[in-house]
């Protein structure tokens, strides 16, 4: 026996219909793309944010920083005035111990280090650049600019440190000046009078001591500057992208 399975008419499509679901595929998948660029711009959005914001935390960083490095200047000053006032006056009279110390003190130093590889990668992906970021490119780059300043002053120091270790020699004691260049230094007994400094080598020092007190100057001017722009840039993230 056969079976005969009823059939049924196949319905066709006027073009009206391939219309609508082109028109609605097209939608979908527009609407998608669009969704997905939303979420993307988001995204960027919010990195940018969390971005800029350690910004704010490492210029927080870098104020600290200055707190320390202004106050070694001005100790550095008053040590190169001192050691200025010990070339020029009776040698005999001079306690070793202070003046071992203040030589220590004054080759010593500490240099600025920025806590900037959050402002790099920000600079990187062009956050300063943009136009609603015009003010904070612009406090961030006089920022930089009294940055590399004060970078100068340091290579000009490290000049003079070094003039003024390579003369050692001639204004120190050696067997005194061992227990000094230890870390931490060894104590030497106080004892009243210093091995004489004939008047070239004192006159060269006093030279070196004062562009010290220069750099000195210049590094407190250079972190005073960049004190104030720090502070306005740290200003401007928390306002825009807290």
């Amino acid at each position: 026996m056969e079976v005969h399975h009823p059939h049924h008419p196949t319905h066709k499509k006027n073009w009206s219909e391939y219309i609508i679901e082109f028109v609605m595929l097209f939608t979908a998948v527009t609407l998608g793309f669009f969704a997905e660029n939303v979420r993307e711009h988001m995204s960027e959005k919010q990195k940018k944010r969390e971005l800029l914001q350690t910004v704010a935390l490492d210029f927080e960083a870098d104020l600290k920083q200055f707190e320390f490095h202004k106050g070694f200047a001005l100790d550095k000053i008053k040590h190169c005035d001192s050691l200025i006032a010990i070339n020029n006056s009776d040698f005999t009279k001079i306690d070793q111990q202070i003046y071992y110390a203040l030589i220590l003190k004054t080759i010593w130093w500490w240099h600025f280090n920025p806590n900037e590889k959050s402002r790099n990668e920000a600079e990187a992906k062009g956050y300063f650049t943009e136009k609603e970021n015009s003010e904070l490119n612009y406090n961030i780059s006089k920022f930089n600019f009294f940055k590399n300043d004060l970078k100068d002053m340091e290579l000009i120091e490290n000049d003079a440190d070094k003039t003024i270790m390579a003369e050692l020699p001639n204004y120190t004691e050696h067997a005194l000046l061992d227990k000094q260049l230890r870390f931490p230094a060894i104590d030497i007994p106080q004892k009243m009078g210093i091995k004489t400094i004939d008047q070239k080598t004192a006159n060269k020092m006093n030279y070196e001591f004062s562009i010290l007190k220069l750099c000195s100057d210049v590094y407190m001017m250079d972190i005073d500057s960049m004190t104030v722009y720090a502070k306005k840039s740290i200003e401007i993230i928390n306002k825009d992208y807290k």
